[in-house]
């Protein structure tokens, strides 16, 4: 009898303690739901008004990224707005320029063939760039940024107008890229250069191939460089490979650009010569 009151004593026990023994799950932690990132609607961009620029005859550059690690001449790339509507490359000498135009604030290249690594084709949306404080004391706009006109909420390409450092006549250019310039050996140690000098009849040019000199007359324009027949005189010997081929390409140039020490001579809008100058104490 004691036995079975036992029995029953344990088993309400048991009924009382099991409830207390399950386990009890935790609530699961809520989802978290990652937002896409948040794009400007190209419709809500505010388009700027159009930059108070006299556009003819200017230069406009970005220059290499300081991380580059071998320097390369120039140290930038850009473009020319000729005062006839041609769009002269700089330093993108894979392609040809062809026109430029202005409407409000867009502004719209071509190119005549070849390609660029900078985007030079098509239509451009001119947004104000960074400015430098001289640059916003006097109204004068020293940066643009273009964005293409298809994509406005794209970051676009920020180019800074670049200035003249050196005058042209009268000092010592020397050649540093040539049009076909790789397939010739390069004088070394001959000091090859290229001068601009007044003279009785309006302007001459003289200059050193490396074997001869040579002199001639050039007809100068704001924007315009066209040479006469030019006159060798024997130095050192028959002149090379290079030096005919230097000879020859600013014999074809038509057009010329000055970018800070730098000179650019076209042949139209293809590039064919590129001179840097020597200033001497």
């Amino acid at each position: 009898m004691k036995s079975q009151w036992i029995s029953r004593l344990a088993l309400i026990l048991l009924v009382f303690t099991l409830p207390g023994c399950r386990t009890v799950e935790e609530p699961a932690p809520p989802a978290v739901v990652e937002s896409p990132e948040q794009t400007p609607d190209p419709e809500s961009i505010t388009e700027p008004d159009p930059l108070d620029i006299d556009w003819p005859g200017t230069v406009w550059i970005i220059p290499d990224s300081p991380e580059q690690t071998q320097k390369q001449f120039p140290g930038y790339k850009g473009f020319f707005l000729g005062r006839d509507n041609r769009l002269l490359l700089i330093n993108q000498d894979s392609a040809a320029g062809n026109l430029w135009s202005m409407e409000g604030n867009r502004i719209t290249l071509s190119l005549l063939e070849g390609t660029t690594e900078l985007p030079m084709k098509g239509t451009f949306v001119v947004f104000p760039g960074r400015e430098s404080s001289s640059g916003t004391e006097t109204g004068e706009v020293h940066s643009i940024r273009l964005v293409p006109e298809a994509d406005l909420s794209a970051e676009g390409i920020t180019f800074e107008r670049a200035e003249v450092n050196v005058d042209l006549v009268e000092n010592h250019w020397i050649p540093q890229r040539l049009d076909g310039g790789e397939k010739v050996i390069w004088p070394v140690n001959r000091e090859i250069h290229l001068m601009l000098l007044p003279d009785i009849s309006g302007m001459g040019v003289l200059g050193f191939g490396g074997e001869n000199r040579f002199h001639g007359s050039v007809q100068l324009g704001e924007e315009s460089f066209v040479l006469g027949p030019l006159a060798t005189t024997r130095r050192y010997g028959p002149a090379s490979d290079f030096e005919n081929l230097y000879v020859q390409r600013i014999s074809e140039s038509s057009r010329f650009v000055q970018v800070g020490d730098d000179l650019y001579l076209y042949s139209d809008t293809s590039p064919v010569a590129t001179f840097r100058v020597q200033l001497f104490d």
